[in-house]
């Protein structure tokens, strides 16, 4: 992935349209659709005006995220993955692993094959 395609990214998860990004960071639509699609080169003043609409900057550059570079590769991907979601999807998968996270905390129960809840397969009963 390209310095473009992170920086669209990093455009929807602040959920903006090109349009009103464009107009935040001080430029255009057609410029912006450059940058977006790798035809034109990022400048250190378009960079910093990137800085100041809170845009992680190092992200677009280097493809790791400037806050969390203690993540390791897979954790980053999908730090930027649920940045990139809509809001209500990202709520949603908040939900989700919260659900599996009490799930996982509960204590074992019985299972279907013995009412003991220490049993475990191949063992004698």
């Amino acid at each position: 992935m390209g310095f473009g395609a992170r920086l669209a990214e990093e455009r929807k998860r602040l959920g903006l349209k090109q349009a009103e990004f464009a107009s935040l960071v001080g430029t255009d639509v057609p410029k912006q659709s450059l940058y977006e699609n790798d035809r034109r080169e990022l400048r250190a003043d378009y960079l910093a005006r990137l800085a100041a609409a809170k845009v992680d900057v190092v992200y677009v550059l280097t493809a790791k995220r400037s806050e969390g570079a203690w993540l390791g590769e897979d954790a980053s991907q999908l730090l930027s993955a649920y940045l990139a979601l809509p809001v209500d999807l990202q709520q949603a998968l908040l939900r989700l692993v919260g659900d599996l996270n009490r799930h996982l905390a509960q204590p074992a129960g019985r299972t279907l094959h013995s009412p003991r809840p220490d049993y475990r397969a191949g063992e004698p009963d």
